[in-house]
């Protein structure tokens, strides 16, 4: 019988703040609820709590995870933590309004960040259907704030709570350019003629994502942008409707903390990542890689 990782152990102790016998007490409930191997237990714990994965969870672990979860009774899957016998620990993700409709389960919840292209952020959000996991929506990211009117800002740190991975989507809504009094002679073609950029919200919201959730931020681009300096040496995911791109989208989610399933073949077609999900101005200036 597989042992618990030592090191995942240590990781939920202290993003949990919690003892030791408290996290073996997590992973024994998770062991009883999804009649789970209890080192895989602990993988599916670690998971709903926001700890990334990655390092700890094989391809098969995943899987095994995932069938144990579509195996479980829909009574189990819907139940608060408090019906199951644990109690929500304080700040933690898991804490629940009774009856909400929105399943809270980090380890499958996507945020996405997306500007005015509609078209570009349908297909992510098919994309990350067919590989078991579950965009955030505005109107459910509203509902976990509990409040009538509140500011965006408290929209976004409610769903970067919830979420597992907040996938930031660039796309060339806009296009930008230096003023003309401030182009110099050794300025780059991007600066002195219109180029594609992302929404200013997309920009500014990509920079709470990182200070908050550094870790668990995944930037895709989608179409030709003018780059800007704040995000220079991060790996940026050139999205491409072509396997490679989709799979390297895949680790990168599996990374941020995601439990992913792509034991079919739908993720291989989901979602039109090509030039018809880009407007035609966009067109001419989508670079290859």
């Amino acid at each position: 019988m597989a042992r618990i990782n030592q090191e995942l152990l240590e990781r939920l102790q202290t993003k949990l703040r919690v003892s030791r016998s408290r996290v073996y007490a997590l992973i024994d409930e998770k062991v009883r609820s999804a009649a789970l191997p209890r080192h895989l237990a602990a993988i599916a714990v670690a998971a709903e709590r926001g700890v990334s994965i990655s390092r700890y969870a094989s391809q098969e672990d995943l899987t095994a995870i995932r069938q144990s979860r579509i195996s479980s009774t829909p009574v189990h899957m819907n139940l608060p933590l408090s019906n199951l016998g644990v109690k929500p620990l304080s700040g933690s993700r898991r804490k629940v309004k009774r009856g909400a409709k929105f399943d809270n389960n980090p380890g499958t919840t996507v945020f996405v960040v997306h500007g005015r292209n509609l078209r570009a952020r349908d297909a992510v959000f098919a994309f990350l259907r067919s590989i078991g996991l579950r965009p955030l929506e505005w109107t459910q990211a509203l509902k976990l704030t509990k409040k009538g009117t509140p500011y965006v800002g408290e929209v976004l740190d409610a769903a970067f709570r919830m979420a597992a991975a907040i996938v930031v989507l660039l796309t060339p809504d806009d296009e930008a350019r230096l003023r003309i009094e401030f182009i110099t002679s050794q300025d780059p073609k991007y600066e002195k003629e219109l180029t594609g950029q992302a929404r200013p919200n997309v920009l500014f919201e990509a920079g709470m994502s990182f200070g908050k959730n550094p870790k668990s931020t995944v930037l895709v681009q989608l179409g030709g942008l003018r780059p800007f300096s704040d995000i220079g040496g991060r790996h940026v995911h050139y999205l491409r409707d072509s396997p490679e791109s989709r799979r390297e989208f895949v680790t990168k989610l599996s990374n941020a903390g995601c439990i992913v399933d792509t034991s079919g073949t739908d993720w291989m077609s989901a979602g039109d990542f090509g030039p018809s999900s880009l407007p035609a101005t966009a067109l001419g200036k989508t670079k290859k890689r």
